[in-house]
């Protein structure tokens, strides 16, 4: 069974206006959200560098992912309870 934990946080500011900020299970989860290739967001979320022709754009968004702390607890509870089931 797929983990209900929030693992990753993704944030999309453009001219210091948060257009969007919401937790994710999983950089797969993000991809489909966002209508991007799942290679872009792994990109994106290691902070390679973008393609050179974006950043030339006035409006363009500033997209950060990063990966969140996971509490042991919740992911021991979360396991204790799948094993009961």
């Amino acid at each position: 069974m797929k983990s209900q934990i929030p693992r990753f946080n993704c944030t999309i500011t453009q001219q210091n206006i948060e257009l969007h900020n919401k937790d994710y299970l999983s950089l797969k989860d993000i991809s489909e959200e966002l209508g991007l290739s799942y290679g872009i967001v792994a990109n994106i979320s290691c902070n390679r560098k973008p393609n050179k022709c974006s950043n030339n754009f006035i409006f363009f968004p500033n997209i950060k992912i990063t990966k969140l702390k996971l509490d042991y607890n919740l992911i021991h509870e979360e396991t204790k309870k799948n094993k009961s089931n």
